[in-house]
């Protein structure tokens, strides 16, 4: 996968990784299978649709969900089912069968052996995008195996000379050339990054407190996109489609946010990233009694970094009541630097 590695390897130069400091460590390792699973001869690459249709919203103190985070954490529905594959081959062999299951968790260039390997081809939102519309609402899992199994080959499709992804992602994350800025993409911003969202891209967040579908929304390719097979996935397994923010706004403790999300894509971020999420939306969707919310939480939370981005959300109000909530938070902040961000949020006004 010589080309893979180069590919790679030039993204990561051009410092599109953003914070993901794994991506960069051991790249040959991506693109080097055996390396990560020497006893493999081959890997049997799959896929499955997590698509299902997005329900009204119901209200403006919700946040979205992407669509693949819905439902059950997949990592552990499609290591489960890549068990059941497994022990299927081995009764049909009737031998036991060396093989690791594998969906996005360790240093392998999954996109790349999806390409090559006939799934489909890399869209210019750098997906993968299924032949016969089949789209891009899918997962991309492997097992790797000690059979010798002759390798498929790629399918060969194209986006044309369109670029509907590019033209509606907010923060023009997608770079013409079929590439991505993971520092500006919604997802990244809002499941891996680790600390607060820069300024200017926080009104672009809008309405989504974990990932974003806008790319896959307006591409073609998913117009016939196929319900998911799998319960697992379904928004009524997980935490769906929606999130109350105000009661977001209520969990304390790190223990009570993995109860209330066990199981579920939304732990991804941890309390400190979906709470900021949050506040990030609340502040663009501004409901009704929100200023009140934020306030009761911002003065009971240890988090510096919260607090700020409690300060914001208010800020995106232009009423008394938040200029008199504004004053209070900055009266009772007591960290000088975040004092002094919170007394620009008040001269602004």
């Amino acid at each position: 996968m010589e080309s893979e590695r180069v590919e790679f390897e030039r993204w990561l130069a051009k410092g599109y990784a953003a914070g993901m400091g794994y991506l960069k460590r051991n790249p040959h390792f991506r693109t080097s299978p055996q390396l990560v699973y020497p006893s493999a001869r081959s890997a049997i690459v799959v896929s499955v649709s997590y698509y299902s249709p997005v329900p009204p919203s119901p209200g403006l103190n919700f946040g979205r969900v992407a669509r693949y985070a819905v439902g059950l954490d997949y990592h552990a529905v499609l290591k489960a089912k890549l068990g059941q594959l497994k022990a299927q081959l081995e009764a049909y062999l009737g031998r036991p069968l060396m093989g690791k299951a594998y969906t996005d968790d360790v240093s392998l260039f999954e996109h790349g052996y999806a390409v090559r390997h006939g799934l489909g081809f890399s869209g210019k939102n750098t997906l993968v995008i299924g032949p016969k519309m089949m789209g891009s609402y899918y997962f991309v899992a492997e097992l790797f195996t000690d059979l010798e199994i002759d390798p498929d080959e790629p399918y060969r499709g194209t986006c044309g000379e369109c670029f509907r992804c590019g033209g509606i992602c907010p923060t023009s994350a997608i770079v013409e050339g079929y590439e991505l800025n993971a520092g500006l993409c919604i997802s990244y911003l809002t499941i891996e990054n680790k600390g607060g969202i820069p300024l200017p891209l926080r009104p672009k967040i809008g309405e989504w407190i974990l990932g974003c579908d806008l790319c896959q929304e307006v591409c073609p390719y998913n117009r016939q996109s196929t319900i998911t097979p799998w319960q697992e996935f379904r928004p009524e397994s997980g935490a769906g489609y929606y999130v109350d923010l105000f009661k977001l706004l209520e969990i304390k403790t790190d223990y009570e946010f993995r109860k209330r999300f066990a199981s579920t894509p939304l732990r991804r971020p941890g309390r400190r990233g979906l709470i900021r999420n949050a506040l990030v939306v609340l502040g663009n969707l501004r409901p009704d009694g929100a200023v009140e919310k934020i306030h009761r939480f911002a003065v009971s939370e240890p988090d510096p970094m919260l607090r700020e981005h409690a300060a914001w959300a208010v800020a995106q109000y232009d009423d008394a009541k938040s200029n008199r909530v504004l004053e209070l938070l900055y009266q009772q902040e007591p960290d000088a630097n975040l004092k002094d961000q919170l007394l620009s949020y008040r001269n602004q006004r």
